[in-house]
């Protein structure tokens, strides 16, 4: 080795280095790729889990014809059967898409688009989730896709080397609108 070696900019583990895209006088957030991975897990998995309850009965689910008959308790009047469709499918994807940090603000738009909407019709019921009523559940999940939209999935996913990771704020504005364009057409649409 030459004195002229400069081991500064090596890294010191094997994580070291993942955030390539930061300058070296911004502080290292080592633990924000993990966390996102957990918001993305536990957003991916209950959306995943809710639209096959909603696709195949799984885990005690009501099924497609089931499912539009609850959508119709809460004020669905038209096109129930396909609204249940898109809605199990577009859980379903985009929660494995979110879970596997792929195209993620368009998957958690998605998935802001189903929160959205189930906080809309379960609004009269109250804030607290008694009784099935309640929209606090929902708004979490759209609060943790909403997050999703503008962070992107972080460092440990397939979109690692994406344009979208190193610059997530325009696609997640587009995302947003997108999210918001769908849960309006759903509900001028359908109720």
């Amino acid at each position: 080795m030459s004195s002229g070696d400069d081991f500064s900019q090596q890294p010191t583990s094997l994580l070291s280095g993942v955030e390539d895209d930061r300058s070296d006088d911004t502080p290292r957030q080592g633990g924000l790729g993990f966390g996102l991975l957990i918001l993305r897990l536990a957003l991916g998995v209950t959306m995943g889990a809710h639209g096959l309850q909603h696709l195949f009965g799984l885990f005690g689910g009501p099924g497609i014809g089931g499912f539009a008959r609850v959508l119709e308790t809460f004020g669905y009047h038209k096109q129930t059967t396909l609204l249940s469709w898109i809605t199990g499918i577009t859980e379903v994807g985009g929660g494995v898409l979110v879970i596997v940090g792929l195209f993620t603000p368009l998957a958690a738009a998605g998935l802001l688009g189903v929160a959205a909407n189930a906080v809309y019709a379960k609004f009269h019921g109250g804030f607290f989730e008694g009784s099935g009523q309640g929209f606090e559940f929902e708004l979490l999940l759209g609060a943790v896709a909403l997050s999703l939209l503008f962070t992107g999935a972080g460092t440990v996913s397939l979109e690692r080397n994406t344009p979208w990771r190193k610059r997530p704020l325009p696609l997640g504005l587009v995302s947003l609108l997108l999210a918001a364009a769908a849960t309006v057409v759903v509900i001028v649409l359908t109720r």
